[in-house]
C-alpha cells in the first residue's frame, strides 16, 4: 500500500464531501499536467460522492483546485457483469513508477462488492422483483428520450419512498488491474484481466467517467454535436472517436474506438443520485490486456510532473 502525507487544499465541490488534509495521513497521487490541471488517484475511496461514494474510483481530473469527478467513477475503473451480479470495487491498492517520459501509475481493483436495494432502514427489495422492475425502466428510459425529464423525476422520488441503493461487500470475483501512464496531453492506460475469474462472467465495463456538471457537451468525428441530456444515458458511439468537454474552462477528454470494444457515451445528473459524465468500453471477458488512450485538450498543457508530498 502506498502511504504518503496530505498536503492542505482546498477542494470545494457542490456535491461531494469535504475532505480535510493533514500531515501523517494517506494522501492520492497526483500528477501535475498543467499550470492549473491535475490527475490524480486515491488508494481508498475519495471523492465521497452520492449513489457512488463508498466505491472506487479511478483517475480523476483536478482543474484550479476542483475535483471534477462528482459521481462518475473516473478513468479506467472496471465493472464486471455475472450471471448473478454486477461486481464493482470497494478495495484497492496502488503503486507508482518513474518511467520516462512519463509517470506509471497502477491500481489493483478488487471486485468485492455488489449492489442492492434497501426499503426503509432494514429491508431489502427481492433482486429478482427489482430486476425485472429496473430493465423495464431502462428500456423505456433509453428509448424515450424525449421523457428524460418524467423518469429523473421518478428516479428523484426514490429519495423520497425510502428507496436507496447500498454497496455491500461480498466474497470477490477476482481482481484487475489497470495502469495509467501519464503524459503531455495523453493517458495511455492498460487493464489487465488475467486475475479475473471468468466463469459466470457475461461483460466487462471499462468506464472513463467525470462530472456532468462540467462535461455539458459531446462532439465526435462524424460532426455529431449535443449537449447536457441530449448526450443520452448509454448510447452507442458510431464516430472514430469521441470527445467530452468542458466548455467554460476549456477542457475536454477524447477517446477512440478499439478493436474487439464498443465505446458508449453516457451523461447523467438527477438530483442526489447521479451526476456522470463519460466514454466507456464494453469488451467480452478475458485475461488479456485491454489498451486504449484518453487524449486531454487544455491550453497550457506542456508536461507533468508527480507530487507526492
Amino acid at each position: 500500500m502506498l502511504r504518503q502525507k496530505q498536503q492542505s487544499e482546498n477542494m470545494n465541490s457542490p456535491v461531494c464531501d469535504q475532505e480535510t488534509f493533514s500531515v501523517n495521513t494517506e494522501n492520492p497521487v497526483t500528477v501535475q499536467i498543467a499550470d492549473r490541471l491535475f490527475a490524480r488517484l486515491y488508494e481508498d475511496t475519495y471523492p465521497h460522492c452520492m449513489e457512488t461514494a463508498t466505491l472506487q474510483k479511478g483517475l480523476i481530473l483536478v482543474l484550479d483546485r476542483e475535483k471534477l469527478i462528482e459521481e462518475g467513477l473516473g478513468f479506467g475503473a472496471p465493472v464486471a457483469k455475472y450471471k448473478d451480479k454486477t461486481y464493482f470495487s470497494s478495495s484497492a491498492e496502488i503503486s507508482i513508477k518513474k518511467t520516462p517520459p512519463c509517470y506509471r501509475l497502477s491500481k489493483k481493483y478488487l471486485l468485492d462488492t455488489v449492489s442492492r436495494k434497501k426499503f426503509w432502514r432494514a429491508t431489502y427489495i427481492n433482486d429478482s422483483l427489482y430486476s425485472s422492475l429496473r430493465k423495464t425502466f431502462e428500456k423505456e428510459y433509453l428509448s424515450k428520450k424525449n421523457l428524460s425529464p418524467f423518469f429523473n423525476a421518478i428516479m428523484e422520488l426514490r429519495q423520497f419512498a425510502r428507496i436507496k441503493t447500498e454497496f455491500l461487500k461480498v466474497k470477490a470475483r477476482g481482481a484487475i488491474t489497470v495502469t495509467y501512464d501519464i503524459k503531455p496531453s495523453l493517458i495511455d492506460v492498460s487493464v489487465d484481466f488475467s486475475d479475473l475469474e471468468l466463469n459466470g462472467c457475461e461483460e466487462v465495463l471499462v468506464l472513463n467517467e467525470q462530472g456532468s456538471t462540467f462535461f455539458e457537451e459531446y462532439v465526435d468525428a462524424n460532426g455529431l454535436k449535443l449537449w447536457g441530456r441530449e448526450i443520452g444515458a448509454w448510447d452507442l458511439i458510431r464516430a472514430e472517436e469521441a470527445s467530452l468537454m468542458f466548455p467554460r474552462k476549456q477542457l475536454a477528454f477524447s477517446l477512440q474506438k478499439v478493436r474487439g470494444a464498443t465505446l458508449f457515451r453516457g451523461w447523467e445528473r438527477t438530483r442526489n443520485r447521479f451526476s456522470w459524465a463519460g466514454l466507456s468500453y464494453s469488451l467480452r471477458p478475458t485475461h488479456g490486456n485491454f489498451d486504449y488512450a484518453i487524449r486531454l485538450n487544455y491550453a497550457g498543457v506542456s508536461g507533468n510532473r508527480v507530487n507526492l508530498v
